[in-house]
């Protein structure tokens, strides 16, 4: 009776195991165990299974979220995300996969960014996107069956664009785009998401080529093999400098800086997504600060900021 007991017990220990899962992920939200951005926990409960996300520099929480299957993929319940700040950046509900409810949107600072409602997974009603400033930034109404009209402004209040959408994400019909003193900079015509004919204008009317009113992504000058290259050096004189200072833990890190690139190509608003303190992400932040400028970004013929996330993996070797 006693074997029988004690194999009973080992039989419900591994069965506890398997219904328990432990991983890291990448900052792609992908298994990786070199360089991990999250600490992953997926767990069987009564009502479906159950995850939760940590940032591993942090120690916060990521996420946490409701599953119909093992391998999540089909979200089914109360899915929440949040910033590095500890501050929401998402928060809604899920039913078999798609989205239902209302949904809220949240910047760094915890302040609300976007209220939209979803039926079956599709937007209903009205949206709303604003700015940090709390200015409304767009103005979004849908019928349910993926068809919506939209507005938007610029953070003073401007008019900066209207459209229309088709089954949800889709653009469709004739956008137009303003420039900040209302005049039309450019207008783009859409069949079934698919840009058709843009054409588009400077600031005095004149219309441009149109080969010009194609967007273009911002992109490091000489390109992604010389901009890997330059990172690379970076790190490595960073890794030299701290080598015997003893300041740093052994290991490998994954940093990751968010930064914006101006008009004129150079790098601004560094900010680390990560936090593993002692200096780590000053020093990585140092090494974007020389960076060469990059090729900005174009829309409709005029240079834009954009945004951009930048991963680093490295491995900290103590002599």
């Amino acid at each position: 009776m006693k074997t029988l007991l004690t194999a009973a017990v080992l039989l419900l220990y591994f069965f506890a195991q398997a219904q328990k899962r432990e991983e890291f992920f990448d900052s792609r939200f992908k298994p990786d165990n070199r360089s991990p951005y999250y600490y992953v926990i997926t767990e069987k409960k009564d009502s479906g299974w159950y995850r939760e996300a940590y940032y591993v520099s942090q120690r916060t929480l990521a996420m946490q979220g409701w599953y119909k299957d093992e391998a999540c993929r089909v979200a089914h319940g109360a899915m929440n995300w949040y910033h590095t700040t500890r501050f929401p950046s998402s928060k809604g509900y899920y039913i078999d996969g798609k989205k239902e409810g209302v949904w809220f949107g949240y910047d760094e600072e915890g302040h609300m960014t976007d209220s939209s409602t979803y039926k079956n997974g599709r937007r209903i009603g009205i949206a709303y996107h604003w700015y940090n400033n709390g200015f409304l930034r767009d103005s979004l109404i849908f019928d349910g069956q993926g068809n919506g009209v939209q507005v938007s402004w610029y953070e003073d209040g401007a008019p900066a664009s209207s459209g229309k959408w088709k089954a949800d994400t889709l653009k469709t019909g004739r956008w137009q785009y303003y420039d900040k003193k209302a005049n039309v900079m450019a207008t783009e015509d859409y069949a079934d998401g698919k840009l058709q004919v843009c054409n588009c204008y400077d600031e005095n009317g004149k219309a441009l080529d149109t080969a010009l009113c194609r967007e273009k992504e911002a992109a490091p000058a000489g390109g992604i093999y010389r901009w890997q290259n330059y990172l690379q050096h970076g790190l490595q004189s960073m890794l030299e400098a701290k080598a015997n200072s003893r300041e740093w833990s052994a290991g490998q890190l994954t940093v990751v800086i968010r930064f914006v690139v101006e008009k004129d190509g150079s790098l601004s608003e560094f900010k680390p997504l990560t936090n593993y303190g002692h200096g780590v992400e000053d020093a990585v932040i140092d090494i974007f600060r020389r960076a060469p400028r990059w090729t900005p970004a174009q829309q409709f013929g005029r240079p834009v900021r954009s945004y951009h996330t930048q991963p680093l993996t490295f491995e900290i070797k103590v002599q």
